[in-house]
């Protein structure tokens, strides 16, 4: 149960991204999903869909870390309340902490505008995130069950690296007049320098077949 908030407005992302990848629109539906994604897949890409694109695939990844650390947590108390309660006790305990949990996303969500403006929808969800972390890293220590702590802090590590590595390529391919990186260019040189060669060899194996 502690998972279903994010699955719940994970999946919400993901019908999100769909309609911003294949830039449908509400009311576009009404004369058949082919005709709407057929008819309205071409537009081109402008800056700010591509970010919005990338930002709303991101919350999708942020939505799944936080669905990772929710359960992390709802375990992390679920041992610390069964050494002091009975069984029956840590359930009312696990269902008002799962409860209150998907209140509250659903309120942070709300504030930040992220239920009808999906660009917001990334900060919600790093937000939320962050939250977890720190709720699992604040009550795991006073549990007397020693807990692993890497595999939390290696998800948002991830999280971040991949955010920051798209919004950052993303602000490069979106710059006029971006100087010419030598990497990038010396990388070119050998795929056409590799390319031309391939294709001589093609056609030498053409000609040697026609004789």
């Amino acid at each position: 149960m502690s998972t279903v908030p994010a699955a719940w407005w994970g999946l919400r992302c993901a019908f999100t991204f769909l309609a911003e990848l294949l830039h449908i629109r509400p009311g576009m539906g009404r004369e058949g999903w082919a005709a709407a994604i057929v008819g309205n897949g071409g537009p081109d890409w402008d800056v700010e869909r591509r970010f919005r694109v990338t930002e709303v695939a991101l919350a999708i990844m942020w939505c799944c870390a936080s669905a990772y650390l929710s359960y992390f947590f709802a375990d992390c108390m679920m041992s610390r309340w069964l050494l002091n309660y009975t069984p029956p006790a840590v359930m009312i305990r696990l269902l008002t902490t799962n409860g209150l949990i998907a209140y509250i996303t659903s309120w942070v969500l709300y504030l930040s505008g992220a239920s009808s403006d999906p660009r917001m929808l990334l900060p919600a969800w790093i937000s939320i995130t962050t939250t977890l972390t720190f709720l699992y890293h604040a009550t795991q220590n006073r549990t007397m069950i020693k807990r692993e702590t890497t595999a939390s802090l290696l998800v948002v590590s991830v999280a971040s690296f991949v955010s920051l590595s798209s919004l950052l390529l993303q602000l490069h391919l979106t710059r006029e007049n971006e100087p010419e990186v030598p990497l990038f260019v010396l990388c070119r040189k050998v795929l056409d320098a590799l390319l031309a060669i391939f294709l001589r060899m093609r056609v030498t194996n053409d000609a040697a077949g026609e004789l």
